[in-house]
């Protein structure tokens, strides 16, 4: 019989459930890489000293440890599925194998700076939106803004509904939630409210939400697969390498300013975990069951001021 080989393997992985391209495409280039070192090699004769050769290989190939992990992680699934799902193996011959990943890029909170050359940009000054198609139009103009004024993660802002803006105890919120088809929250204590910043209800944005029908708040923002964001963090990404904003500044680093800024203010870790959906200390009684009023909230909310020059530019977007 032909011997089995780690090809055969990933055919049969690819159908065997319904995987999203990316998902193909990145296990797909991981066994390229484990190709180039074991050509037509049976999977049945894979040693753990193999292992250990592809991954002191992996560590000199690749430009971080991160990515030298991430590809060995997809052949190492590979292999389980060979063990546990087609019965080819009596055991993973790697499943021990590990690399450490060190972080080389640490992400840090917005500064002034970066902050000005952001919204300097035409976007917020004359209402100029965008052409590239993974901006989603007019999300390129609010959910900057919006990810600066609640620290919310760039995926929870991309799926917001209609629905999703609400008041509360009389107060405006962002609900995020995973209650639609295709929203998903980090963790547990992801879902939460926000309440509205008056820099974004001074900008417009209540008026923006009137205006649209329901579903999506963003309805020319494609989703990649069946992720919300994805296309927008790549569009904001190019944003800001074209911006010269450093490479340690990211979208997800608004979260860490919202923290930042909120700890200078004097404000509970308990009152900025809620907001930023951040699992809180103590006992689960307490993580459940403690109710911080939504006017708190939104007192704590405000205390954020960066003190933007931002056109309300909402009638020139509609």
């Amino acid at each position: 019989t032909t011997p089995i080989r780690m090809r055969d393997v990933y055919e049969k992985w690819m159908n065997a459930l319904p995987r999203t391209k990316d998902s193909i495409a990145s296990c797909g280039y991981a066994l390229a890489l484990f190709e180039k070192q074991f050509p037509n090699y049976p999977i049945a004769q894979l040693k753990g000293t193999d292992g250990h050769k592809f991954r002191n290989w992996l560590l000199t190939e690749c430009q971080t440890t991160k990515t030298a992990r991430d590809k060995l992680v997809w052949v190492k699934s590979l292999l389980r599925f060979a063990t546990f799902d087609l019965g080819l193996l009596p055991v993973n011959p790697w499943n021990s194998l590990k690399i450490e990943s060190r972080p080389t890029n640490l992400r840090t909170p917005w500064t002034k700076t970066a902050l000005d050359k952001l919204f300097s940009h035409e976007i917020w000054q004359e209402g100029t939106l965008p052409t590239s198609k993974k901006s989603g139009g007019i999300a390129a103009y609010w959910v900057p803004l919006l990810g600066l004024h609640t620290g919310a993660r760039c995926s929870e802002l991309c799926q917001l509904e209609k629905k999703d803006i609400q008041v509360i105890e009389g107060v405006h919120v962002f609900s995020i939630t995973d209650a639609g088809d295709d929203q998903r929250v980090k963790t547990f204590a992801g879902k939460r409210i926000i309440p509205i910043h008056s820099k974004l209800i001074e900008l417009g944005f209540l008026e923006f939400v009137k205006s649209q029908r329901e579903g999506s708040l963003w309805t020319h923002l494609n989703k990649r697969e069946d992720r919300a964001g994805g296309f927008f963090s790549a569009y904001f990404g190019e944003l800001r390498k074209k911006l010269g904003i450093p490479q340690s500044i990211v979208f997800h680093s608004f979260r860490h300013t919202v923290r930042s800024e909120l700890a200078k203010t004097m404000v509970q870790e308990k009152t900025i975990d809620l907001l930023l959906g951040h699992e809180s200390s103590g006992s689960v009684g307490a993580k459940v069951y403690t109710h911080v009023p939504v006017q708190t909230l939104k007192d704590t909310i405000e205390k954020l001021n960066f003190e933007l020059k931002i056109e309300p530019i909402f009638k020139k977007l509609k």
